[in-house]
């Protein structure tokens, strides 16, 4: 979806000008998209599109957002290259890079000699030595390692590799997972690109990293075979909790309940009980209490 920049209005020649119009048509609120009766998800207005290297419009641009705000990750190999533009840069990223292209540089300025091109772990600047024009500056959304970033122009492009810092999953304050390297925008001024419209790229994670990771995820499975196979049906081979009707008909087979019933973030609740704060008390509740002490003496008769 791409956001087309509206026709600037001409200054009308007669100040006085008088809509012929009615005023009931004028009171009238401006007509909105009728949602009534379909089931489209509409996305706030974007200024960026999701091209290729060389700046043709990508098959992803027209996007259609997936449930939950989820995203398609890759651990194994990197995904297929998708570029988001902006108003001044086109960039792209990895699990340890991000590659910008300054398109908005003129074809005579693409010499290094007449550039005055400057990265700082959190900022970005690009500009002509000469007039001293800045085609691109900004803060970036995160931190990165300006001495083994790099740039280069071959007369057609300037392109920079932006060495991400990646600290945040090293960071004890932070959730110090794979998610954490991925950057949802470029500058600190842009808009955040829709979740799921560019996928993760997880493939050059350090090796602890990936194997932590994989670890998690043998064991994620593993926990779910065992709950499927306690609970599978000795008649039918089907989950108990779910679909398996052999016993509906038996009043003293009490049926077993999904793991979280109870768990309101899932949707579930007791309307019976709904607001009420349950105290669990604690194990020294149990035990017996000491006998009461009599009272001291406080004096009179």
């Amino acid at each position: 979806m791409m956001v087309v920049p509206e026709e600037e209005e001409e200054d009308s020649e007669d100040d006085n000008y008088v809509s012929d119009s009615s005023d009931d048509e004028d009171k009238r609120p401006p007509e909105q998209f009728d949602l009534s009766s379909s089931t489209t998800i509409m996305l706030p207005p974007r200024n960026y599109t999701l091209v290729h290297e060389d700046g043709r419009l990508h098959k992803r641009d027209n996007f259609t957002p997936m449930s939950f705000g989820m995203q398609r990750i890759h651990n194994n190999a990197a995904p297929e290259p998708v570029w988001v533009q902006t108003q001044n840069a086109r960039w792209m990223q990895g699990t340890t890079e991000v590659v910008v292209i300054a398109h908005t540089v003129p074809r005579d300025q693409m010499r290094a000699a007449l550039l005055d091109v400057q990265l700082a772990p959190r900022q970005v600047h690009v500009a002509s030595r000469a007039t001293g024009q800045v085609f691109l500056h900004g803060e970036l959304e995160e931190r990165i390692d300006p001495r083994t970033s790099t740039w280069l122009t071959d007369g057609t492009h300037v392109t920079m590799t932006l060495v991400k810092a990646n600290l945040q999953i090293y960071d004890a304050g932070k959730k110090g997972t794979a998610a954490d390297t991925h950057w949802h925008r470029l500058l600190t001024t842009d808009q955040y690109v829709e979740r799921g419209m560019v996928d993760a790229d997880y493939s050059e994670l350090p090796a602890e990293h990936r194997h932590k990771a994989k670890m998690s995820e043998l064991e994620r499975k593993e926990k779910k075979r065992q709950e499927e196979l306690a609970n599978e049906c000795a008649l039918c081979g089907k989950d108990v909790r779910f679909f398996c009707d052999c016993r509906s008909g038996d009043k003293d087979y009490e049926k077993p309940l999904p793991e979280g019933w109870k768990d309101p973030r899932l949707g579930f609740c007791d309307p019976i009980f709904d607001g009420v704060n349950y105290d669990a008390g604690k194990s020294a509740q149990l035990q017996p209490k000491p006998a009461p002490q009599p009272r001291p003496y406080a004096g009179g008769r």
